[in-house]
């Protein structure tokens, strides 16, 4: 939904067909996810916040990739974007979390867990950087929308394996949710697919 209000701020339209289809996948994440947690209305503000930037992040690499100054290539601009975050982030991290910091890494050190805290950090950032990197490089083929449709679906999968990979119990609502997000993500497909060949007609018959 993000991505369709960005995308429409930005002079983008979708047809009617497209836009439906949003619906079985929305609904069916919501219902595989329904039994992770209870929701605040603080997880929902900053939820939509995160949809918002993580959305607005195909827009501008894609704008980035049509700007004829730019003379990065993807590998590049991945490079730059992580430095940049690198520089930032500490920063805002010690200013909203600075409080627990110390104490945190106190109560490491006292029960001898600093070694094993650490490795998994470091475990923990090689594969997010991989992860990134892969998102970014599917972002660069794939339209906004797209790549909007394609991560909901893939993290409702995330979430039955994870699921699984700690013994917990998956509901038939939330296989029920899985089965329902593909099913969307197939006729997206093919809803995009009959628009653009809509597309195409008009601009032959012009």
């Amino acid at each position: 939904l993000a991505t369709i209000c960005v995308g429409f701020a930005l002079g983008q339209r979708f047809s009617f067909q497209v836009l439906a289809t949003l619906l079985p996948i929305c609904g069916g994440v919501a219902m595989a996810s329904a039994s992770g947690g209870s929701i605040n209305s603080a997880g929902v503000f900053f939820a939509m916040l995160s949809n918002l930037a993580f959305c607005c992040r195909t827009f501008c690499l894609q704008r980035l990739q049509r700007n004829k100054l730019n003379q990065l290539d993807d590998l590049a601009i991945f490079f730059n974007v992580s430095l940049v975050s690198a520089l930032f982030l500490p920063g805002l991290e010690l200013v909203v979390e600075a409080s627990e910091v110390l104490p945190a890494m106190q109560a490491l050190v006292a029960t001898g867990r600093l070694g094993s805290f650490a490795f998994d950090m470091l475990a923990s950032s090689i594969a997010f950087f991989f992860y990134q990197f892969v998102q970014l490089l599917v972002m660069s083929k794939l339209s906004p929308l797209a790549f909007s449709v394609l991560t909901p679906i893939v993290k409702a999968f995330m979430i039955v394996t994870l699921t699984l990979c700690y013994g917990d119990r998956i509901s038939v609502i939330s296989a029920s949710g899985i089965a329902l997000s593909v099913g969307g993500g197939y006729l997206f497909t093919r809803a995009k697919s009959v628009q653009k060949k809509a597309e195409d007609t008009v601009k032959k018959s012009t």
